[in-house]
């Protein structure tokens, strides 16, 4: 081989790696251009993502003030429920004692009536005149008065119409 040769074979090398080194440059930035593209559109997405978290987040923040808005409303309830618990317990003692005391005043007029019987098979555990006894007693009470009114005389009755067919 002669010196020529060698020199042609040299320039063809040189000329095969500048090739392969423009052809890996080539490759290089066509990858590069590819990942900036992906990346471009990695991030349009997330720019188009944002809007959505931002309405989530948006409706996260409304529905925790609602629930808190409703533990207040529900606290302000239990409140309200507990005030009128305590209403009605004073309200249940205040009736107690007034209907106490006005089973007293019933014990104090019967003892004074001389027309009221005293027996016990109408009281309770605690010698107190059962309501149906003086409901009964006051049901005659007013009948012997109405008799008084109709006729004037005390204990008579008019006679009853019979509607009965025969």
């Amino acid at each position: 081989m002669d010196t020529t040769t060698t020199v042609i074979w040299i320039i063809v090398a040189i000329v095969v790696v500048l090739a392969l080194i423009a052809l890996a440059l080539v490759a290089s930035r066509k990858r590069k251009q590819t990942r900036h593209r992906e990346a471009e559109n990695i991030r349009a997405k997330a720019q188009e993502q944002t809007s959505v978290v931002g309405q989530r987040e948006a409706i996260a923040d409304q529905t925790a003030a609602e629930a808190r808005r409703a533990q207040a409303d529900a606290e302000a309830k239990a409140a309200e429920a507990s005030r009128l618990q305590h209403e009605a317990a004073t309200h249940q003692r205040t009736a107690s004692t007034s209907r106490d005391e006005l089973d007293q005043e019933w014990k104090r007029a019967d003892k004074l009536d001389p027309n009221v019987k005293s027996t016990n098979t109408n009281t309770d555990a605690t010698g107190a005149r059962s309501n149906e006894t003086r409901s009964n007693e006051s049901r005659s009470n007013e009948t012997r008065t109405n008799d008084t009114r109709s006729n004037g005389t005390p204990g008579a009755h008019s006679k009853p119409t019979d509607t009965t067919p025969t």
